[in-house]
């Protein structure tokens, strides 16, 4: 796909180049597209792609002589970042920076990587209470039974989530608000989270991790990936959580072993589960999962709403702003501005 438009500076620094690289689909119509990327003219010069898989071959060529990148799902590893000599700012759509940029390999060399915090975190908990929902009523197999002639309301008896336990791992802004509308659903909830969170006890009880998994009927996924919490739920946790439960993931897909949780499926200690990130995104490798009734797989929609992509597109676009106003936001590597 050639280029979508540009559009020169009105400042002094007209020379910047910010290069908009993916993500554009977030906003609808070309007029709209120059609207909310007005703020950036102040700075610096844009150019905006409508960048497409088949065209990763061209990443260096849009971006070598960028100063601001904006992408959500390009990847800029080390050898990428080395043949970007101006690069400032990455500014990522979305949360999770880390699984398309080389953070600290952008850290030493002094390039902020910034994300989209709290842009729309009632839309990913209404989809992961609507994922839970679909698997515990059976509502994705008995969309495909009837599509396929058959009437199967006597086989598919499902779980009724009032009265029911819920445990949140994360009870970040997304963990809260899932708290709230599973409180709203009758459910009793539950979280676990490195950092307690006195203020929020009083809807959601504290657990320790283990204690969780072995107690809940459902366990919903709400935490940032780190190094640390890469298959935070495997094989060992996965054994823990109750025979018959339900687990759903709208976390980063790099905190649930999809191998260990597909066997969990196959062996029917779960009822079942309910996903929609995967590491390997856009084409993640979902072979043992795919042949199974009791998974729900969803494209990495939860944060598809207009109403949170409009959202994290202003945040993005106001992180580059900020920087070159000498007010960061929303900085994921603080140290890369002490290196600069």
């Amino acid at each position: 796909m050639p280029l979508l438009g540009e559009r020169a500076g009105k400042g002094p620094g007209a020379d910047r180049t910010f290069v908009f690289l993916d993500g554009l689909e977030f906003i609808a119509g070309e007029r709209e597209y120059e609207r909310v990327l007005e703020p950036l003219l102040e700075f610096g010069s844009y150019r905006y792609y409508k960048n497409r898989l088949e065209e990763s071959h061209l990443l260096l060529e849009r971006i070598r002589d960028a100063h601001a990148v904006f992408l959500d799902w390009s990847r800029l590893d080390a050898g990428v970042l080395d043949s970007c000599p101006r690069l400032e700012i990455v500014s990522y759509i979305g949360v999770g920076a880390a699984s398309f940029v080389d953070i600290p390999e952008a850290t030493r060399r002094g390039i902020v990587v910034t994300n989209t915090p709290d842009y729309g975190n009632r839309s990913v908990a209404e989809h992961a209470l609507g994922l839970i929902l679909a698997v515990a009523r059976n509502i994705v197999r008995g969309d495909r039974d009837l599509r396929a002639g058959r009437w199967t309301s006597a086989e598919r008896e499902g779980v009724q989530l009032s009265g029911r336990s819920i445990g949140l791992v994360g009870l970040g802004s997304v963990g809260r608000e899932m708290a709230r509308l599973c409180r709203a659903v009758g459910m009793q909830v539950f979280y676990y989270d490195p950092r307690r969170r006195p203020e929020m006890e009083d809807t959601a009880a504290y657990l320790e991790l283990d204690e969780l998994l072995s107690r809940c009927d459902v366990v919903s996924l709400h935490v940032a990936y780190t190094p640390e919490t890469r298959n935070l739920i495997g094989a060992r946790e996965l054994s823990l959580m109750k025979p018959g439960s339900i687990l759903v993931n709208t976390s980063r897909g790099e905190v649930l072993d999809l191998h260990a949780l597909a066997a969990a499926l196959r062996e029917g200690s779960l009822f079942g589960a309910g996903l929609d990130n995967y590491p390997g995104e856009p084409h993640p490798h979902l072979d043992e999962l795919v042949g199974l009734e009791n998974v729900v797989l969803t494209p990495h929609i939860a944060f598809n709403t207009r109403e949170a992509k409009d959202r994290m597109t202003a945040i993005a676009v106001d992180n580059v702003v900020s920087f070159y106003r000498g007010e960061p936001r929303n900085v994921m590597n603080p140290g890369a501005l002490r290196a600069r």
